[in-house]
């Protein structure tokens, strides 16, 4: 890319991903140090614990929201058939 073609919005791009990338890195060192942290074994083992019930409990929603949005897509979709090009 040349450079005279590389105006503000180039720079800006650039620094949004710099931006982006400190704190992914600042989120994955955080993450880090929560589980490494030296604690006792039973609140180790607790927090591991609340963690999968947590993630069960997102799992086990997860496919009733994917179906409730395609249902939605799906009519939102027939509506627009209907309606005909020109509405």
């Amino acid at each position: 890319m040349n450079s005279e073609k590389c105006d503000s919005s180039c720079r800006s791009s650039g620094f949004s991903h710099f931006l982006l990338a400190l704190l992914g890195g600042a989120a994955a060192g955080a993450t880090v140090a929560y589980f490494t942290a030296p604690r006792s074994g039973a609140d180790s083992r607790r927090r591991i614990h609340d963690v999968a019930d947590e993630a069960r409990e997102a799992a086990t929603r997860l496919p009733i929201a994917v179906r409730r949005a395609t249902e939605a897509a799906r009519e939102a979709f027939n509506e627009s058939l209907r309606e005909g090009p020109n509405s």
